[in-house]
């Protein structure tokens, strides 16, 4: 039996990671993330090597990285797993604005 890996949700707009060598700090902000010294939270600033830096974020948490959706309307971040289009979407988990269920009703 296959122990299943737990899956995380990050807030793109801000999320911790546990500290890290410099070498793989330096690759992070060239994979597009951003620091913040004051609050020690990373953002998203650059999404152009997005499948790496989950992988790399992955392999940091060893587990199984999403990035939570921001809704374009209302603003509120949500899963996409809440997302009856969830199946279909070309962009599932990545961290980009969608709409959110409530407003898609």
């Amino acid at each position: 039996m296959e122990s299943e890996k737990m899956v995380i949700a990050l807030n793109p707009k801000g999320f911790k990671l546990p500290r890290v060598e410099k070498e793989k700090f330096v690759l992070l902000i060239r994979l597009g993330l951003e620091y913040n010294r004051e609050m020690e939270l990373f953002s998203i600033k650059n999404y152009n090597n997005i499948e790496k830096l989950i992988d790399t974020i992955s392999g940091i948490l060893n587990t199984e990285v999403v990035f939570s959706q921001t809704c374009s309307r209302c603003g509120k971040d949500f899963p996409c797993s809440e997302c009856k289009y969830n199946e279909l979407c070309t962009t599932k988990d990545l961290p980009f604005t969608c709409v959110c269920p409530q407003c898609l009703r």
